[in-house]
């Protein structure tokens, strides 16, 4: 008896298997990957709004067949990612962005902002690093500029932290708003904020 069921188990995993490669995947239209993929180029052209997040995805992972050197795709990838809360597989698409373009200044940030994400909001030396470097290549990401001196006044180091605020403060139009968040922060390290031009 247990013979006779164990045949006719394997029968139906035959019939089955048999019945998947001829009729194709459940509830999905039978056509090639290509086909699949213009139709999302399309849906993309048309109506990108319309797009679900698994579509979003494969058009993405797609980019990264056609464009291996493209730092792009990694990038969004880890986007889509940390908006799902898989911060650590975030991390890795980061990583592949920046393997592709060290300088690519949105992936640099992302993947600073996921570390002290994951280190409960301590800005560790990594993190502080990749700040540091996305506003040495771009300095209108204050932002990332600001958490780098943040990141090295919790390292312990106050004077390179007071440095690179004066930097920055420096480095703002007189009328930036900004100017006046920054004096309490070059206070709160323990130094007087730089005097206003006259």
């Amino acid at each position: 008896m247990k013979h006779m069921n164990l045949i006719i188990l394997g029968a139906c995993l035959a019939l089955g298997a048999g019945g998947y490669l001829l009729i194709g995947q459940p509830g999905m239209a039978d056509q090639p990957m290509a086909e699949r993929q213009a139709a999302l180029a399309e849906k993309v052209r048309m109506d990108p709004q319309s797009l679900t997040e698994a579509e979003m995805l494969s058009r993405l992972e797609q980019a990264v067949i056609d464009k291996p050197d493209d730092p792009q795709p990694h990038y969004f990838i880890g986007e889509m990612l940390r908006t799902q809360g898989r911060a650590e597989d975030s991390v890795r698409a980061y990583q592949s962005a920046l393997r592709r373009d060290q300088e690519f200044v949105p992936a640099l940030i992302s993947l600073a902002d996921v570390l002290t994400q994951l280190a409960d909001g301590a800005i560790g030396s990594d993190a502080t690093r990749l700040y540091a470097r996305a506003y040495e290549l771009d300095e209108s990401q204050v932002s990332a500029g600001m958490r780098a001196a943040m990141g090295a006044a919790q390292a312990g180091d106050q004077e390179k932290a007071e440095q690179a605020m004066r930097y920055i403060y420096s480095r703002l139009p007189e009328d930036d708003p900004r100017r006046e968040r920054f004096r309490p922060m070059i206070e709160a390290i323990g130094q007087e904020a730089p005097a206003e031009a006259d």
